[in-house]
């Protein structure tokens, strides 16, 4: 640094004046903008990076950096952000209606092209509206179905179970003819129990939020854990619904043989060939729902939004539209490890795989999380912090139900 100095002060008071007036406004003609997106798999990174560093190239105006996360991270790492001023350009979340709320968001048509914004699936960008209003765009979706380990319900004599009775039917067969086995893995941990407590409750009618007003304490979720509950006293999941996770927990023990049953996405085949490398002998039916309900699906979208600074605009809606085109788009979801896609011209090009036709079949039962709320996010966070303390000996499920449905009426 000190040679630098007097190098520079050896140039002269006018070739100092020279420099400063012309290196910076090459700099300051460079915009630089930011994305936090969530790690779907560990191909996200390399993705992102392939795809920034070839958006650059196509536009040295822009430099672009991507961040991805993990989904046990992101939230926090967002809001913190958030928090101390220093939001991201472009975030990647499950939810984005209380940045909308603050007003700290671009709308849709600022965030990607005409083309693209056209080519979005109807039903996506309905549920990408906060007051009316395109704040978001989805990245991809999901739904989820039931699936079986085929040899473990072989071996104890049973089919795939259709509602609530046969689920503890089929569970008990299994703890009858097995030992060591466990007949259905029950997530409620941190990393995505607002998922796995709904798919469930959807089953009996249950919902958080029922259009006027948060639910999460209703009659219908209460039965729901106690349905759980009975599960879990029986035998038929593991120990510690309340702090066994997804993707190292129930994902981890299905790939290995040892769980017959479990909520899985449409991801799941995926996660099971490549990041397992299991040869589990798998099979999916529709979710099964309380006796004398109709089954449900949980429908899941994510989203991409851009949060509003000077003068990014511009290059959040290029990289953006960069990421939609046809061959960059199928990239990403293939990086992601299998989602229906959030585009009409993706959609029709993959409607005939025969691995996502049940996928696609269950879709007009789907059910989703009020992510048009701007207090959902807190409200999934809370869901996620302590739905599992209802499993802890003793638990009063009531008021945790209450305690999570205050979070909702108080944001």
């Amino acid at each position: 640094m000190g040679k630098r100095f007097s190098g520079l002060a050896a140039i002269g008071a006018a070739g100092l004046l020279a420099v400063t007036a012309t290196v910076p406004a090459a700099a300051q003609d460079k915009t630089s903008i930011e994305m936090i997106a969530a790690q779907y798999t560990d191909a996200m990174q390399p993705y992102f990076d392939d795809l920034a560093s070839r958006f650059m190239e196509a536009n040295p105006d822009i430099d672009v950096t991507v961040q991805v996360v993990n989904w046990n991270d992101i939230d926090q790492v967002v809001t913190t952000r958030i928090a101390t001023g220093e939001p991201p350009d472009i975030a990647n979340l499950n939810y984005f209606a209380a940045f909308a709320a603050d007003d700290l968001l671009y709308t849709a048509d600022q965030i990607v092209d005409e083309a693209t914004l056209s080519d979005l699936i109807q039903g996506f960008r309905d549920n990408s509206k906060y007051d009316g209003v395109e704040y978001a765009v989805p990245d991809l979706a999901s739904d989820r179905l039931f699936f079986y380990n085929q040899d473990i319900l072989d071996a104890a004599g049973v089919e795939p179970p259709t509602n609530w009775s046969e689920v503890k039917a089929v569970c008990q067969a299994i703890l009858d003819t097995q030992p060591g086995i466990v007949p259905l893995a029950l997530p409620l941990g941190p990393e995505e129990a607002q998922a796995e407590f709904l798919i469930w409750a959807g089953g009996n009618g249950g919902q958080y939020f029922d259009g006027q007003n948060w639910v999460v304490n209703s009659p219908q979720n209460l039965e729901t854990l106690n349905f759980l509950q009975e599960l879990v006293d029986m035998g038929c999941t593991q120990p510690n619904p309340g702090s066994f996770n997804r993707t190292d927990g129930a994902f981890a023990l299905f790939a290995s043989g040892v769980v017959g049953m479990l909520n899985g996405a449409i991801f799941l085949p995926g996660e099971l060939e490549n990041t397992y490398e299991s040869d589990v002998n798998w099979g999916v039916t529709p979710f099964p729902a309380a006796d004398g309900k109709e089954s449900i699906t949980l429908g899941v979208q994510d989203y991409f939004f851009g949060f509003k600074k000077d003068g990014n605009q511009e290059a959040i809606q290029k990289f953006m539209s960069f990421l939609f085109q046809p061959d960059n788009y199928a990239a990403f979801l293939d990086a992601a490890g299998g989602f229906l896609p959030a585009t009409v011209s993706a959609g029709e090009s993959m409607s005939d795989d025969p691995f996502l036709k049940p996928f696609i079949e269950v879709l007009p039962s789907a059910i989703f999380y009020p992510s048009d709320q701007a207090a959902w996010g807190a409200v999934q966070g809370a869901i996620q912090d302590n739905i599992g303390a209802a499993f802890v000996p003793g638990a009063d499920k009531q008021a945790i139900l209450d305690q999570i449905n205050a979070v909702g009426e108080e944001g």
